[in-house]
């Protein structure tokens, strides 16, 4: 049987993942405190360290929450990738500062490394190639120009203040990149 998370612990970790969101927009993480981040989410230190060994343990959860989403929804629509990235879309946009700040660079730089080594997005870029008769040099080019270039374009609607929705986004990304 699956364990619950107590509503009491996932209130905490959303409170200090918020707290971390807004200091990293103010300074980088290497010059933020166990002791600001606790002030923000009105925590004491003892209760972040029962979850976080320390700031970057939090970022890496963070991380790892969105890398797990995109992870998880690449493998519940595999075959249909308007789908997959109208969701992803949506779930950046629903943690725009977080995102914003991710996708920017502004905190991890091996943050897009990590994202394009998903092997699941390996997967179901390359079986599209494949469907395409491709020759492995050619499948090779065009996964990159259809992974970096679709999370370039992500990188441009993030940073617009006024958006397509993610809809229209999803449905340029497919028309654009040969799915």
């Amino acid at each position: 049987m699956e364990k619950r998370t107590d509503r009491r612990i996932a209130m905490t970790k959303r409170l200090l993942k918020e707290s971390l969101t807004e200091l990293l927009k103010q300074k980088d993480i290497y010059h933020i405190s166990i002791r600001e981040l606790c002030a923000g989410a009105d925590v004491n230190r003892t209760t972040f360290y029962k979850h976080y060994g320390s700031q970057f343990d939090l970022l890496a959860d963070m991380e790892n929450d969105l890398l797990g989403f995109i992870k998880n929804t690449i493998e519940a629509h595999e075959s249909r990738p308007d789908h997959i990235i109208r969701d992803v879309c949506r779930y950046l946009e629903n943690d725009l500062e977080f995102t914003r700040l991710i996708i920017n660079n502004n905190i991890d730089p091996a943050f897009p490394q990590k994202l394009f080594s998903l092997a699941p997005l390996k997967d179901v870029v390359f079986r599209k190639c494949e469907n395409k008769r491709l020759g492995e040099t050619e499948s090779e080019y065009l996964y990159n120009f259809i992974i970096y270039g679709s999370y370039r374009t992500i990188c441009v609607w993030l940073n617009k203040d006024r958006r397509e929705s993610p809809d229209k986004l999803a449905e340029l990304i497919i028309q654009r990149s040969s799915f």
